[in-house]
């Protein structure tokens, strides 16, 4: 029994699982995100020019890893990098699936991955929009049940960023899909804070 042979078996052991695990949950996200139908708007959330900050990065240093131990020719470490590039592959497209917003004719979808974070027009019981620097932030209150009507509906409150390029589109949905049930308040003034 030798413990340095022991230890890389584990570490590759490891590393095999990671990158299935990192391939699976790519494979849910692009599924989540190819069933939607009837898809009026979307975009990118991401922290880094719209894309996921931690995946993007991660894949860009195994990328730049990569490719040196590739021009330097230590082949011994080809697999181990090319899982490495793969994990991070896969990261970074089930974070960029996850983060991008859908607009659908049935409703918001603000993670594909996360039911809690996508709901339905008729759920929607009110809203908030506030403009900011990037664009304009939303506060959905909506419903936990939607249709059933019982005592026990839980208010639920949904936030959404949406950026300036996308504001009068989104805000022509919205007015089509709830505006008929809901008007805005004109001509008051209320605190945000108290939403929060």
């Amino acid at each position: 029994m030798n413990i340095t042979t022991d230890t890389y078996s584990l570490f590759v052991l490891l590393l095999a699982l990671f990158t299935l695990g990192a391939t699976l949950l790519a494979a849910y996200s692009i599924a989540n995100a190819w069933r939607l139908r009837n898809i009026r708007l979307s975009w990118k959330c991401g922290k880094l020019f719209g894309y996921p900050l931690f995946s993007t990065l991660f894949l860009s240093f195994s990328l730049v890893v990569g490719s040196y131990v590739w021009s330097t020719e230590m082949s011994q470490y080809n697999i181990i990098l090319g899982s490495y590039s793969w994990m991070g592959l896969s990261w970074f497209l089930a974070s960029y699936f996850s983060t991008k917003v859908y607009v659908t004719d049935h409703g918001i979808v603000k993670n594909v991955n996360d039911p809690s974070q996508t709901i339905a027009w008729h759920q929607i019981r009110d809203y908030v929009e506030k403009p900011t620097e990037k664009g304009s932030e939303y506060i959905f209150i909506y419903e936990e049940n939607g249709r059933l009507k019982t005592q026990n509906n839980r208010l639920i409150r949904l936030e959404l960023l949406v950026p300036d390029e996308k504001c009068s589109k989104f805000d022509k949905l919205v007015t089509l899909k709830i505006g008929k049930t809901m008007s805005p308040v004109t001509g008051t003034s209320f605190d945000i804070k108290a939403f929060d």
